[in-house]
């Protein structure tokens, strides 16, 4: 989000600069914006590891890595957005764990096989 108000506020400033008529500055600003926006999301992407071992769901990213006992795991939930999924790791003991799948500019991943293994392993899974 940094990254996207930071480009528009740099596109908004050297436009003002550009000694052109105001229309074509409107319209190059307005031309810029999806520019920024793919800039923001492919510099703020944080790609993930999700392993599904016998008794462990292990998430990883270049940050932390977190552990989930399947048997502490409740259910998990699905939530479809227009940019991407909200999946939500409720647990017996513990709060909910949220994490964001971001569609956006993104490859395929390999969502239908982590769903297809979390039924195998017995752990409700609703897809929403």
């Amino acid at each position: 989000m940094f990254i996207l108000l930071t480009s528009i506020l740099l596109i908004g400033t050297g436009m003002s600069k550009v000694p052109i008529q105001e229309i074509y500055k409107i319209i190059v600003a307005l031309l810029m914006v999806p520019l920024a926006l793919y800039l923001a999301i492919k510099c703020s992407t944080l790609e993930s590891t999700w392993q599904l071992d016998t008794g462990t769901l292990r998430i990883s990213n270049s940050k932390k890595t977190i552990e989930f006992p399947l048997s502490n795991i409740s259910h998990i939930r699905n939530l479809r957005r227009s940019g991407g999924n909200l999946i939500i790791i409720n647990q017996n003991k513990g709060s909910a764990f949220r994490t964001w799948r971001n569609k956006l500019f993104q490859k395929e991943d390999d969502l239908p096989l982590l769903t297809q293994a979390l039924k195998e392993a017995n752990i409700e899974y609703y897809d929403m």
